[in-house]
C-alpha cells in the first residue's frame, strides 16, 4: 500500500521589497498600453480617415454646391486599449489602498479607493470601502484628493471610465480640427469650388473621448498622458506617508 501524498507545503507570504510597489507596477502597465495606443493612433492617422469632396448639383437653372467631409470608423482596437489603460490604473489606486491597509496593520479584506458622487458623501464612503482602516493620516490624504464629482474631476473620471468600459466600449471619436482650401473660381471667373492639395489630407485630426463619458471631447491621448501622471502622483503621496511611518 502506498504512502499517502505529502501534504502541500504552507508558503510563507512574501512581502513587497518596497512600499506600494504593486501600483507601480500597474502604472508601468498602464504607461506600456498608452505607447501602443500612441502607436495605433498614428497608423490610424497616417490612413487619412478624413476625405473632403466637392459636389455640383444643377437644379431649375441653378447650381448649389456641396462640401462633404467622410470621415473612417475609429478602429474598434483603440476601445480596448484604452480601456486597458484606465483597468490598470484603476486597479493601481485599490492596490494603493489595499497597502496602506496592510501598513496600519488591518484586513485589507473588502478594501478599495473610494469614490464617491459628492464631497458629503465621501467619508459615508470611506468607510463603505474600508478604507478608514489605514488610519487618520491616511484618511486625511484621501480626502485632500477629492476623488467625487465637482472635486478632482480628472480623479473622479478614472472611476467614471472604468465603469463605461464594463458595459460599452471606450470607442474615441476623430474631429478635423482645420478645413482644407477650397478654390472656388478659375482664373477666368468660371465658378468651380474643389478643394486645394490633397483632399485626404485635412491639416488637423483631433482623436477626442466619446461624448457620453467624464471627459467627453477632450484629446484622448494628452488626458490619458494626465491621468497616468496623476496616478503617479498620488501613489507617490501615499508611498511617502508609508514610508515615514515605517521610519525608511
Amino acid at each position: 500500500m502506498s504512502a499517502p501524498d505529502d501534504p502541500a507545503p504552507i508558503l510563507p507570504q512574501v512581502a513587497l521589497k518596497h512600499p506600494l510597489s504593486a501600483p507601480s507596477v500597474k502604472i508601468q502597465r498602464a504607461r506600456k498600453h498608452l505607447a501602443e495606443l500612441e502607436a495605433e493612433v498614428a497608423s490610424f492617422i497616417i490612413g487619412k480617415p478624413i476625405k473632403f469632396t466637392v459636389e455640383a448639383i444643377e437644379a431649375n437653372g441653378e447650381r448649389t454646391f456641396i462640401f462633404n467631409m467622410h470621415m473612417g470608423a475609429v478602429p474598434e482596437t483603440l476601445g480596448a486599449i484604452i480601456g486597458d489603460i484606465i483597468h490598470n490604473l484603476r486597479a493601481a489606486l485599490d492596490l494603493t489602498a489595499c497597502e496602506m491597509v496592510r501598513a496600519a496593520q488591518q484586513s485589507d479584506v473588502g478594501v478599495y479607493f473610494p469614490f464617491s458622487e459628492s464631497a458629503e458623501e465621501l467619508d459615508g464612503m470611506i468607510r463603505r470601502r474600508h478604507f478608514d482602516r489605514a488610519g487618520a493620516e491616511a484618511v486625511a490624504l484621501l480626502q485632500s484628493l477629492k476623488p467625487y464629482r465637482n472635486g478632482n474631476t480628472s480623479l473622479r473620471s478614472i472611476h467614471d471610465l472604468d465603469i463605461h468600459d464594463k458595459h460599452r466600449a471606450l470607442i474615441p471619436n476623430v474631429m478635423s480640427a482645420a478645413s482644407p482650401i477650397i478654390q472656388m473660381w478659375e482664373d477666368d471667373g468660371t465658378p468651380n469650388p474643389r478643394v486645394i492639395g490633397d483632399p485626404n489630407a485635412p491639416t488637423e485630426i483631433k482623436i477626442v473621448f466619446p461624448s457620453e463619458v467624464g471627459p467627453a471631447g477632450q484629446e484622448l491621448l494628452p488626458t490619458l498622458h494626465e491621468l497616468v501622471q496623476l496616478v503617479e502622483r498620488i501613489v507617490e503621496a501615499f508611498r511617502a506617508l508609508a514610508n515615514r511611518d515605517a521610519g525608511a
